[in-house]
């Protein structure tokens, strides 16, 4: 076996490319495959990441498709994982099948050593290269190409097996250089695994079977990764552990609280904790029970900061214990701290600073833009978040498919001290937060009828309505309840929104695979972020937001409509890969998908939903958005 060898790539380009069990082509040594990397240290909020993992395991519903990971919600096996920053790349030549670039002799690496030939050449002098074709299943299987056994019809040895590769797997061939006679085509190994098992008897056959695929062939080797909010553990646990914690999240997401949640947090512990000024006040309550001070101690004690918006939030659930006394969820976290501990910019400090360079015209075009926005298109705000605090971890591979109802999700082969890696990388990067209007949602699920009940008037109504009737939107993908039809039908609603604006990217100056997307369906909102893990900020989406914030909504509004496989991809649903789908990080795998929500017509058949017409899209207007000439 040829030594293992080591190299350095960067960050991003291991996470996508260079993760153990992967091939790649190195400039020296020609196909290897990736045996280890060397992990790092890195600065991630672990809890965050073990809550983002079981969302993202749990795609898989089949358990034995993901039962080689330990449950990341047992908090006593998470210690089996090692978490780190991907580093040192070591690898090794990989398949150790070798080709004559000019005979098209075929010889293991095992019967060269024996023989003792000359390094990288063949017998006819030419230069060897690696077989560029592996098999690979479902399972994550991977294995070279069966060599033939037997000899060709006239007798040749195995010294003459050549290979025919006209650049298609089914016509390629084992023949004989000698008399050019055929030996065998291109032979599939079976496999026993579980995902064969949980195929049904009239499966095709190929399914069960390993599968010739080109080194090269992107499907050979799919990472997986999770993006989340990467807060300091510390400010997170504040604000998530803190008493009347949850009430305080959900006043502040629901426009109730102006002050961030760690600001009263704190200033209610310092009142409750303060002993001896409560000593002070009972010896003056004492000796002057109707003093100044006393009434005032009083009447704070009785309302201390933040407690008109917690009994606001109790009332409007209609003090309903069991939601009151939930723990937090990451997602309210997540949206609450991105309010509070962030660098935001809206329409309203951008016009302002506009107009403070004397750009009044401009200061109009983006306020009428965030106008026109909440009024016709139901999206209440639109921020540039200038300090995301982004993780992007890759957890798993899978094989020939992304589909998690098709693969096995694997765990990276596990280091020495045998915990299982996981490849993160932490950064701020620039990115565009959109944020639905609820009372607009609520109006779309009742022209639907997937709502029923009082209409909310005020955004503050329409939140605890959402919260009190969308299960699903609070819960994760693992919960009963989660695919209840109006959650899914606004989860649906969101993610389709989201590919819609990312479809027109381009107007920031990034490719639409340079943007990745984090969905919050509990906050009825979406994040698109620069895909970037460096220094250094282009501040393309600002620039998008600041001065094109009109031309983009509008243009991703009218081309939203648009699908070149139209009238078709409309009439079985509206989510195709000519309109909907993103090739790349997609978090959900482009599911809950559907421009039927946008703009009315039948759902896919295979969302929740399915057989059911949206009759009322949610940009059912949005065509008198589109500016005048």
């Amino acid at each position: 076996m040829a030594q293992q060898k080591a190299f350095t790539r960067g960050q991003t380009q291991v996470l996508y490319r260079h993760l153990p069990q992967a091939i790649f082509t190195h400039d020296d040594y020609g196909l290897c495959k990736v045996e280890s990397v060397t992990l790092f240290d890195v600065d991630v909020n672990r809890d965050a990441l073990f809550d983002a993992l079981t969302d993202a395991l749990s795609r898989w519903t089949t358990p034995r498709f993901r039962d080689k990971f330990p449950d990341p919600r047992d908090t006593t096996k998470r210690s089996r994982y090692a978490v780190g920053e991907p580093r040192e790349v070591h690898f090794a030549p990989y398949p150790l099948l070798f080709r004559c670039r000019t005979c098209d002799r075929v010889f293991r690496y095992a019967d060269l050593a024996k023989h003792g030939a000359a390094l990288g050449k063949c017998q006819c002098g030419g230069s060897l290269v690696r077989m560029s074709y592996v098999q690979a299943h479902n399972c994550g299987r991977l294995e070279e190409l069966q060599f033939p056994f037997k000899r060709c019809p006239k007798g040749h040895g195995p010294l003459d097996i050549a290979f025919y590769d006209p650049g298609r797997v089914r016509s390629a061939r084992w023949y004989c250089k000698v008399c050019n006679s055929d030996i065998q085509g291109l032979r599939m190994t079976p496999c026993k695994c579980a995902y064969n098992d949980s195929l049904p008897a009239t499966s095709p056959t190929y399914e069960k079977w390993l599968k010739v695929v080109p080194t090269g062939d992107p499907s050979l080797y799919i990472a997986h990764t999770l993006a989340f909010v990467n807060f300091p553990e510390d400010k997170e646990g504040q604000i998530k552990n803190a008493k009347g914690g949850l009430t305080l999240m959900l006043a502040r997401t629901w426009g109730l609280l102006g002050d961030p949640v760690a600001k009263i947090v704190k200033q209610r512990e310092k009142a409750e904790t303060s002993t001896e000024i409560n000593e002070l006040v009972e010896a003056l309550r004492k000796v002057d029970p109707n003093n100044e001070l006393v009434k005032k101690h009083d009447e704070e004690s009785a309302m201390p900061p933040g407690q008109q918006a917690i009994d606001q939030v109790s009332a409007l659930l209609n003090h309903d214990t069991t939601l009151l006394s939930a723990a937090p969820r990451r997602w309210l976290v997540e949206h609450t701290t991105l309010l509070d501990a962030t660098d935001l910019s809206d329409a309203k400090s951008v016009a302002a600073m506009l107009r403070r360079r004397n750009d009044n015209e401009s200061a109009d075009d983006i306020e009428d833009a965030q106008s026109r926005a909440k009024s016709l298109l139901g999206i209440d705000a639109i921020r540039v978040v200038n300090d995301f605090p982004l993780a992007l971890c890759a957890f798993g591979y899978t094989r020939t498919a992304r589909d998690p109802s098709r693969t096995i999700i694997n765990p990276f082969p596990a280091d020495e001290s045998g915990k299982m890696p996981i490849f993160a990388l932490a950064s701020e990067t620039e990115a565009l937060w959109f944020q639905l209007d609820p009372v607009h949602v609520v109006r779309w699920l009742r022209d639907n009828s997937l709502a029923t009940g009082t209409m909310p008037t005020a955004a503050p109504e329409a939140w605890a309505y959402l919260y009190r009737q969308l299960s699903g939107l609070r819960h994760s993908v693992y919960e009963p309840g989660y695919n209840q039809p109006a959650s899914a039908a606004v989860r649906t609603l969101l993610h389709t929104m989201s590919h819609v604006f990312l479809r027109r990217i381009e107007w920031s100056g990034f490719a639409p695979s340079s943007v990745g997307e984090y969905l919050i369906p509990g906050t009825l909102s979406f994040i698109l972020y620069a895909n970037r893990y460096a220094d250094t900020k282009i501040g393309g989406l600002t620039t998008l937001f600041e001065q094109r914030l009109s031309t983009w909504l509008w243009d991703a509004v009218q081309a939203g409509q648009e699908c070149i496989y139209d009238p078709l991809c409309g009439d079985e649903g509206g989510s195709c890969a000519g309109c909907t789908h993103r090739e790349h990080n997609c978090p959900v795998f482009n599911r809950e998908l559907s421009r039927a929500t946008l703009y009315g017509g039948p759902m896919p058949q295979s969302s929740e939903l399915a057989g059911m017409t949206v009759n009322q899209g949610y940009w059912a207007q949005a065509w008198k958005a589109a500016p005048e000439e």
